[in-house]
């Protein structure tokens, strides 16, 4: 049998290495309280996933300030009280042998009036398809947002997460802000890396040297049908390498469902672009399902790890069965709204 998949991953220098080659790649799961904290649903929901194998587990999407909320029952960090909760996940990911680390995010327009009670705020104003109209944050706005970005890494770190990701993908709010279609600013916030490294600065300040530090981000806009944002070879290149200066350890590069697909006009995946630019380890998703598909991307030399989602939606055992030889379960197109109504398929 292959093990390329179940190998450690080192991530440099004194950082912890990955357990194996199998992500949990962040998923929304929607099952927080009305306020955003942890339920045992989510705490059983992790430690499913850890005792299943699956050496890395994210926690999606935790918005940094009540402002940056992007739907109901999402889970935060916005506060000293969310701490406990993701302590809980955190050591039961641990008690299996898992790494546990939280994604930080702000919505920015990607959100509501009804659901924050207030408009949405964007690098620019702008709407987003399907959500109301957001305004411009103010230059002190910013700032302050910044700051949540830094108090949301320090929380997750007293959880005692071994690590932490940025949410750069997908139309969230450091993505408006590197869309030079979106972002139309004409102060120093109006460089489209500008946000997206001092908040990358910020969180490493507020963690110390000693935890690796992930940012995912795409190219793709706001979903697997919508059109690229205007980015370039050139432009992704200025984007990594500011931001591997600012201090980022790791890519977690987000395909949708196209990790095969070739960009800027040529057959080279996203991730063999990255390669190019950046030495850092690559965690790719994109529709990777199977154990196969995982070990072959791996050893093709696209990436360094794989980001499962929908994979272990359906079979909480995934890794474990690949580790045998078995064959988990298949994948339903229908899986996230098993979760929307409160099931867990993969248990």
């Amino acid at each position: 049998m292959d093990t390329s998949l179940f190998s450690p991953l080192p991530l440099g220098g004194d950082f912890p290495a990955l357990p194996n080659r199998v992500v949990m790649g962040p998923m929304t799961l929607n099952q927080a309280s009305e306020s955003g904290h942890i339920t045992d649903w989510i705490v059983d929901w992790y430690e499913r996933r850890a005792a299943g194998g699956t050496g890395t587990l994210i926690g999606a999407a935790v918005f940094v300030s009540q402002g940056g909320r992007g739907w109901a029952n999402a889970v935060g960090i916005a506060d000293d009280s969310y701490t406990d909760g993701w302590r809980r996940c955190v050591d039961v990911a641990h008690a299996h042998g898992a790494l546990f680390g939280t994604q930080l995010f702000h919505g920015g327009a990607a959100s509501s009036n009804k659901l924050l009670g207030q408009q949405p705020v964007s690098a620019s104003d702008w709407t987003r398809e399907g959500f109301d109209p957001a305004r411009a944050l103010t230059e002190g706005e910013i700032e302050q947002i910044i700051d949540d970005f830094a108090a949301g890494a320090r929380r997750s770190i007293e959880a005692g997460c071994d690590f932490l990701e940025l949410h750069g993908a997908h139309g969230y709010l450091l993505h408006q802000f590197w869309r030079q279609d979106v972002n139309k600013r004409t102060d120093k916030w109006g460089d489209p890396l500008a946000f997206p490294v001092a908040v990358t600065q910020a969180v490493r300040a507020a963690i110390g040297p000693q935890i690796p530090l992930l940012y995912r981000f795409s190219i793709h806009a706001d979903a697997p049908d919508a059109p690229n944002a205007p980015v370039t070879p050139e432009s992704l290149q200025a984007f990594l390498v500011a931001l591997e200066a600012a201090g980022v350890d790791a890519w977690d590069i987000s395909c949708w469902r196209e990790s095969r697909r070739g960009y800027f006009g040529t057959e080279t995946l996203l991730s063999d672009w990255v390669r190019q630019f950046s030495s850092k380890p690559r965690i790719v998703a994109g529709n990777i399902l199977t154990p196969q598909e995982a070990t072959d991307y791996i050893n093709e030399g696209h990436a360094e790890a794989v980001a499962l989602a929908r994979a272990l939606i359906v079979d909480s055992q995934w890794a474990n069965k690949a580790q045998k030889g078995e064959l988990p379960r298949p994948v339903l197109d229908d899986s996230w709204r098993v979760i929307n109504q409160g099931t867990d398929p993969g248990a």
